[in-house]
């Protein structure tokens, strides 16, 4: 995908979910009532975390590391160690809808995705 494609994209989510990496700092482009969701830190808790914050985004991660599983472990490419950046993980799925359902939330009653989404009410109503 273009990267303006990329950036046009994330700025027309409200929620933006993802495991630790390099992808979330699209965060940047994100409304102001986003709401992000890094479903592992990796044991680099700070990273995405201190961005949102900076952003002004909300941030939500895993709480219970107990309710993500290694499935496959990964190996670092040039350490070639085992690392957690690299291992493959499922997740509780009744956690992650728990999680998601807090961020859809906190959206919704978000002052300006209120006022956004009444000036389009208005516009649609002008409109017609």
């Amino acid at each position: 995908m273009p990267f303006l494609k990329q950036i046009e994209t994330t700025h027309n989510s409200d929620i933006f979910i993802g495991m630790h990496g390099a992808g979330l700092t699209h965060m940047i482009f994100l409304p102001d009532w986003a709401a992000i969701f890094e479903i592992y830190n990796c044991d680099d808790p700070n990273c995405y975390l201190d961005l949102a914050r900076l952003r002004g985004v909300k941030y939500f991660t895993w709480r219970e590391e107990s309710l993500l599983k290694i499935e496959r472990e990964g190996i670092h490419p040039s350490l070639h160690t085992s690392h957690k950046k690299f291992h493959n993980y499922s997740f509780n799925v009744q956690e992650f809808v728990k999680i998601v359902k807090k961020m859809i939330d906190y959206v919704r009653r978000h002052p300006n995705f209120v006022a956004e989404q009444r000036k389009l009410k208005r516009k649609i109503k002008s409109e017609l």
